[in-house]
């Protein structure tokens, strides 16, 4: 990962293993392998007679010289994918919908609870850092609420608030916090920007899964009407503090643009809708980028670009969706 200033730019590194010998020994077979930084993301040119490698995304410049010198201190870096808790697809969603049958008739307690967020914002406090941030919410809550009873509209909010945190927490995100019917969760990237945005993008496409081929199938089953989502995403440099009211109430949060950009973000999505910041787009693997296209939000969208104040900030919609029309099949 190169890193500019933590609060303005940042990139990742891609590299790609290219086998370049092989020896068969006593029935093993060994390959010696050589990294290249990917040239589907990078463009090779030349600055100053220097070999330099430029970001197609972000067009940060990367002086391959200067990459040779810092390779010795990146021992113990990881520059594989870091995968998530549980990354089969298919099996996940398998555990989703067993776990929603299981519990349907059940009551969720969540006495005694403690939140693992609590400790990743003591860790923020008093400094910038930078998190990928998600807010999920329930498509057209108030409509729903009209069509059930409070029972059922209850069990509603709490199914979906439940299997959107547990898509968060199986992406190695945190749940900040419940709003209602909105979820917003953070994925920390200060140690590891490539594997966090790639995590997070991925939990948002698992999330349209879950509704649309878990939730949905059962609410079906059950005469309920079916559910909608609108996401946002986005990265950028936040800080947590706490925030109250002596003697009356308290609580730590986070603070700063990039929360309230999200926010705005997601109350632009549409039905089932997947919208993220340019920052984030930039910043995911190329793989990902080919399910984004940009998005047209009207003359209405007028947030600035975090960095670039000037500017209108690009939205990107995200058309990833896994494809499992016979993922509970025996």
């Amino acid at each position: 990962m190169a890193k500019n200033d933590q609060k303005k730019h940042v990139s990742r590194m891609d590299f790609i293993m290219k086998p370049i010998s092989s020896v068969e020994t006593d029935g093993s077979l060994y390959v010696k392998f050589v990294l290249e930084l990917d040239p589907k993301r990078y463009d090779t040119i030349e600055i100053n007679g220097k070999r330099t490698y430029v970001d197609k995304s972000t067009r940060i410049a990367i002086i391959e010289e200067e990459l040779l010198k810092k390779l010795p201190s990146m021992n113990g870096v990881p520059i594989l994918y870091d995968r998530p808790k549980q990354s089969d697809y298919l099996s996940y969603l398998k555990e989703r919908k067993a776990e929603l049958a299981e519990f349907w008739d059940k009551k969720l307690v969540l006495d005694d609870f403690t939140n693992p967020v609590e400790h990743i914002l003591n860790k923020l406090k008093d400094k910038d850092t930078q998190v990928v941030i998600i807010y999920v919410d329930l498509e057209g809550s108030s409509r729903l609420s009209s069509e059930v009873d409070d029972d059922i509209y209850i069990k509603i909010i709490k199914i979906f608030l439940m299997q959107m945190a547990k898509v968060i927490d199986n992406y190695k995100g945190f749940v900040l916090k419940p709003v209602g019917d909105c979820v917003i969760g953070i994925f920390p990237a200060e140690d590891n920007f490539p594997n966090t945005c790639d995590n997070a993008i991925q939990a948002a496409m698992i999330m349209r899964s879950v509704v649309e081929d878990v939730i949905n199938p059962v609410f079906i089953e059950k005469g309920l009407p079916k559910i909608g989502f609108h996401i946002g995403l986005d990265i950028g440099s936040v800080r947590a503090d706490r925030f109250g009211a002596p003697e009356i109430a308290a609580i730590d949060d986070l603070i700063g643009y990039p929360m309230n950009l999200v926010a705005k973000i997601q109350s632009k999505a549409g039905h089932n809708d997947v919208l993220l910041g340019r920052r984030l787009f930039e910043l995911l693997h190329n793989s990902w980028q080919a399910f984004c296209e940009k998005a047209d939000l009207g003359d209405d969208w007028m947030m600035r670009d975090p960095i670039d104040k000037d500017e209108i900030y690009k939205i990107y919609r995200f058309h990833g969706k896994l494809a499992c029309d016979h993922y509970d099949e025996k």
